[in-house]
């Protein structure tokens, strides 16, 4: 193939020619800062607060209970580290296969000696255990953090019932909900959460953008001062223009949601039936469960750094995990946490396609693939012999 393919949008997404349309439209309307009195800052105020009315109804939430922030870190971090500047005794709850931002940053509280951490198992499929919430609770627990869909194998939670539990004991509650948002349907109103992270890129929107879904009558103090934007909860000048592109994004995910849905479900139903015959294959993502768009899977004995830099020299990006964690190539701890081993998990691979991906792409991402394994199989059997 003479272009090179991209098949890690769980990292990121390219930008969307709508989104990008819309964001030139934008640039050229958004003289002055949104804070400012006169009519260029006016201007400016409009065009956010129509980014933000676009997102509110996109969501399933109101208006005035998204906050922008840079991205999903951010967002995570504006939640979890409330608990640093609470008195008294506190509790957090996580899982141990969150993303970094979340796992970290609750690993770092948990150094103060007011805080205490749970961190809530998973089992083979990457599920959480309702019950072992339920175990986890203590008097002291003042926050809940479970992401909604794991970045790595795709797994969906049961978020709702998760966060019913939180409200059942008067907790708050908090989900990632950075890969999920825009591919499946929520309402975060319904939803029962309390908080939630979203950001624009993994959507086809522009990088730098996300928001943070604070639940009104909620208590949330700003992470960043300085400023009275966002109702005094996150203080710095709104990138307009980024907050234009992110809600054209998540609109057009949602307005084109299910034929992307059926076109995931093609494109993955090709890659197993391709290579779930081939010796080694074994399968990391629950196909009942999760994201039809995120794919993570191995071959036995097989270096998954070896495969992802072959496919690279063919021009097809993929990844081995989260983007925020790899460079070092080490086990992922989300596999690790469902019971594969180092080894296995060293074999893994992740293949996220996106809006862009199309069935000659994935076609060719199958020949580059079946051709490395039998070269890399049949190098390994070699070896063997010479012992």
């Amino acid at each position: 193939m003479d272009k090179n393919i991209y098949l890690d949008h769980n990292a990121t997404s390219p930008l969307l020619p709508e989104a990008q349309t819309a964001m030139s439209d934008a640039a050229e309307k958004t003289l002055g800062n949104p804070s400012s009195p006169h009519w260029a800052g006016r201007e400016s105020k409009i065009l956010l607060e129509e980014a933000r009315d676009s997102l509110a109804k996109s969501l399933g939430a109101e208006p005035r209970e998204i906050i922008f922030t840079s991205g999903g870190s951010e967002s995570n971090n504006a939640v979890l580290r409330q608990l640093s500047t609470a008195s008294g005794k506190q509790h957090l709850i996580t899982s141990k296969i969150e993303h970094p931002s979340v796992l970290e940053t609750c690993r770092i509280l948990a150094k103060q000696p007011n805080i205490g951490l749970t961190e809530l198992p998973v089992d083979s499929s990457g599920m959480i255990d309702p019950e072992s919430l339920r175990k986890g609770i203590r008097s002291q627990t003042s926050l809940i953090s479970l992401i909604t869909a794991n970045n790595e194998t795709g797994c969906l939670q049961p978020i709702e019932e998760l966060s019913q539990i939180a409200r059942e004991h008067e907790i708050a509650f908090h989900t990632d909900l950075v890969q999920a948002s825009g591919k499946i349907k929520y309402d975060l109103n319904k939803s029962g959460v309390d908080f939630a992270s979203v950001t624009s890129h993994k959507l086809g929107g522009p990088r730098g953008i996300g928001l943070l879904y604070a639940r009104k009558g909620t208590a949330f103090d700003s992470l960043i001062t300085g400023g009275k934007q966002e109702r005094v909860r996150r203080a710095g000048t709104e990138n307009v223009t980024l907050a234009v592109g992110f809600a054209k994004a998540l609109e057009w995910y949602l307005e084109n949601q299910d034929r992307l849905k059926k076109q995931y479900s093609n494109f993955r139903k090709k890659v197993i039936d391709r290579i779930n015959t081939i010796d080694g294959f074994f399968l990391n993502t629950d196909l009942d469960h999760s994201l039809q768009h995120t794919f993570n899977f191995g071959f036995s004995g097989i270096s998954a750094e070896s495969l992802l830099i072959s496919l690279d020299l063919d021009g097809v990006a993929v990844s081995t995990g989260s983007a925020c964690s790899s460079g070092a190539m080490e086990a992922s701890h989300v596999l690790l946490a469902m019971g594969r081993s180092r080894a296995e998990a060293k074999s893994s691979l992740r293949v996220s396609w996106g809006w862009s991906t199309t069935a000659d792409e994935i076609d060719y991402f199958l020949e580059r693939l079946t051709h490395h394994i039998q070269r890399l199989q049949q190098k390994r059997a070699n070896q063997n012999l010479i012992k």
